[in-house]
């Protein structure tokens, strides 16, 4: 405290019209009040009780003054990504960049930058705020991300026992891991491939068979019609001339009265003349004798 008066006192005694005081200024040889943060002082205001007036909007004063202007705050568009704060007439205000958006200390936040995008194949190593840019990463080895700004990589598929790796993994996708052997796969594709062409060779064969019976089956219904006709006839004809032939003469039953023997039927031994049927008459003859 001493040390202050003593100062006081030096620069009094140098310069009459200084004041040590902190609200205070020297003018006309007279400490003379000042205005506070957020006020301007008038022109015309005097010296012992001053007129002070507020800031207008986008202005600030931080500290007593003796200055008739405000300090101009930033301009803050929001068009340009910047986000709207509280206006404020007491201290300096910094513009802020929205989400997705930053600036750098060095420029005092003039421009506002978009925040980077690490791409499918690529993780976040840090995320941006509204002071720094995003950071990102290639995905290691054998892992892959197939989403933007994807916060880690995820690893490749392992194809279990059984398992084929069909198809690699890759920065931007992972592993497809099929069933069965290339070798399998190949025995069981031919497999199916030779039962599909004999079917297909089994339908055209049937339908080719068919088409023929349908064409040819009618004309050889009428060439055996015909010929079975014809047999017909033949045979039919045949018999008829056969017929008489076959047949055996009936015979006749005798029905006449036995003859009486006479002279006439009586043979010279005493044997009666046996007639033949069919024959109207009989011939007497003389019977030989055969010792003479």
């Amino acid at each position: 405290m001493r040390t202050v008066i003593i100062l006081c006192s030096l620069v009094t005694l140098l310069n009459p019209v200084s004041c040590c005081e902190q609200n205070y200024y020297g003018k006309d040889g007279k400490c003379c009040k000042m205005c506070g943060p957020g006020k301007r002082m008038l022109v015309d205001d005097n010296c012992e009780d001053p007129r002070c007036q507020d800031c207008q909007d986008g202005e600030y004063q931080s500290g007593y003054t003796s200055q008739t202007k405000c300090e101009p705050q930033p301009s803050c568009d929001p068009n340009l990504h910047f986000k709207q704060l509280n206006p404020s007439k007491t201290e300096l205000i910094k513009c802020q960049c929205e989400d997705g958006y930053f600036c750098t200390e060095d420029d005092d936040c003039n421009t506002c930058r978009k925040h980077t995008v690490c791409k499918p194949g690529q993780r976040v190593v840090k995320k941006g705020s509204s002071k720094s840019d995003t950071v990102c990463e290639a995905c290691k080895n054998e892992t892959f991300s197939n989403d933007e700004s994807a916060d880690t990589c995820q690893p490749w598929t392992i194809c279990e026992y059984g398992y084929d790796k069909n198809t690699p993994g890759s920065l931007t996708s992972d592993r497809i891991c099929l069933d069965g052997t290339p070798s399998q796969r190949y025995v069981i594709v031919v497999i199916v491939a030779v039962v599909f062409t004999i079917i297909l060779g089994a339908v055209g064969l049937y339908i080719a068979i068919r088409q023929k019976w349908c064409t040819e089956l009618p004309k050889q219904a009428e060439k055996i019609t015909g010929i079975h006709i014809r047999r017909l006839h033949e045979d039919t004809d045949v018999e008829r001339a056969v017929q008489p032939l076959n047949q055996q003469p009936e015979e006749d039953d005798d029905d006449s009265i036995p003859v009486s023997p006479t002279t006439s039927n009586i043979t010279e031994n005493g044997n009666p003349v046996q007639q033949e049927h069919g024959k109207e008459s009989v011939s007497s003859l003389p019977e030989s004798n055969p010792f003479s």
